[in-house]
């Protein structure tokens, strides 16, 4: 780690214009984030190199995930927040939308465009700016159980959607309880499915919802057939049903969408599964985004933040990160120095040039409950996909986003 930050430090503090070493050495940096056991142990390494390079000691405090936004919102009521923060993608717009969130200035803007993956950098950006870095990214891919493939004589993972329902006819076998395909039933789940017929989430202001669009209506058909009409989707999604990954270990659901963060625990089963692209619809392959984001909350503290979060991000340290945790790099030139040549992680990080960015909504929590009751309905046969869609949509852009239709 020493070798590396001789490496990176001097590029960070170029850009940054950084100050004496005196001076870094009086401030100090707090950190609230929220990794588990076996990250946070990879973090304080990183941090812990940092500090000896720079001698801008760090402050880390873990705060549990599901705690950290209403745990911020008070702190910063209060004026006692962290200088750094791990936050999730979408309470990035809440926090600069509350001026709360320092933003990144637009030279180290400019660089971080053309050196991070843009789906996730531009989780971070609102109004023109970006209010954050992010620190972890993921993406849903295609799990398939070889074991099962091979038992129905097939030998490749589906590339394209028609191959998908060719493919899980052969598997489905309902009265052994053996179906194709296992899914869930919310908005995020179900953005790869419209993003490979090209709809779009959002108009480029943020001001309307445009998932009521033919695109968006026959990605989201073709996610109601594979339950109702082709009969290879086991109605995973469903209330009291086996979901996708229980149902992936036990051999009744050939295939999901899972994520990296997955394939530790189904390498530990012993099942022998493999990971592919997610299959293209008209538009391509495409995935949706997760992850965190690291925001500066103390513009008293920027440059020694900026320094700090520019290092995390760089290559080498996003190397080390993604070999470690079997995790995608956040760098697109992380690749080049990574050790790990499972083919598992290479599939997700191909997977990533496909990732359309989520638009940074402050309310997009409340977007989504509202898909997923009318999505739900479609699955049911309440509602025709087209019907679910256009109300789910008429309702956000009314409740939501105040737009009188």
């Amino acid at each position: 780690m020493r070798n590396l930050l001789l490496l990176v430090l001097p590029v960070i503090f170029v850009l940054l214009g950084a100050c004496s070493g005196k001076t870094q050495k009086k401030n100090g940096l707090v950190i609230w984030e929220s990794y588990n056991d076996e990250e946070h142990a990879v973090f304080m390494e990183i941090v812990d190199s940092f500090t000896a390079r720079t001698g801008i000691k760090v402050e880390v405090q873990r705060i549990p995930f599901n705690g950290m936004e209403q745990k911020l919102l008070t702190a910063l009521a209060s004026r006692t927040n962290p200088d750094i923060a791990r936050v999730d993608y979408a309470f990035v717009a809440k926090l600069a939308t509350r001026k709360a969130a320092v933003p990144i200035d637009d030279s180290i803007a400019d660089n971080l465009k053309k050196t991070l993956v843009k789906a996730a950098l531009y989780s971070n950006y609102i109004n023109g700016k970006f209010y954050g870095i992010p620190d972890q990214t993921n993406c849903l891919a295609l799990f398939y159980n070889k074991k099962i493939f091979e038992e129905n004589g097939i030998k490749n993972p589906p590339k394209t959607w028609e191959e998908f329902i060719k493919i899980g006819k052969k598997i489905t076998n309902e009265k052994k309880g053996v179906y194709a395909f296992g899914m869930h039933n919310s908005l995020w789940w179900t953005f790869p499915f419209f993003y490979g017929y090209g709809a779009k989430f959002m108009n480029d202001s943020l001001t309307r919802c445009l998932l009521d669009s033919k695109e968006a209506q026959k990605g989201f058909s073709l996610k109601v057939d594979l339950y109702r009409k082709y009969h290879i989707e086991a109605g995973a999604w469903q209330s009291g049903a086996v979901p996708p990954d229980m149902g992936f270990q036990n051999g009744k659901y050939a295939m999901i969408f899972n994520g990296p963060w997955a394939v530790k625990t189904l390498e530990q089963t012993g099942i022998d599964f493999g990971v592919s692209l997610i299959p293209a619809g008209p538009a391509g392959s495409a995935t949706t985004v997760g992850g965190t984001n690291m925001v500066i909350l103390n513009p008293k503290k920027k440059k020694e933040a900026l320094s700090f979060l520019l290092y995390l991000v760089s290559p080498e340290v996003q190397a080390m990160w993604a070999d470690r945790l079997f995790q995608i790099p956040v760098n697109k030139e992380a690749e080049k120095y990574m050790k790990n040549k499972s083919p598992i992680i290479r599939t997700f990080i191909e997977q990533m040039r496909y990732a359309v960015p989520r638009p940074p909504l402050p309310n997009y929590s409340e977007i989504e409950e509202i898909f997923n009751g009318e999505m739900a309905l479609a699955l049911l046969g309440k509602k025709t996909p087209e019907q679910a869609l256009k109300d789910a949509t008429q309702r956000v852009n009314k409740e939501i986003l105040g737009r009188q239709e």
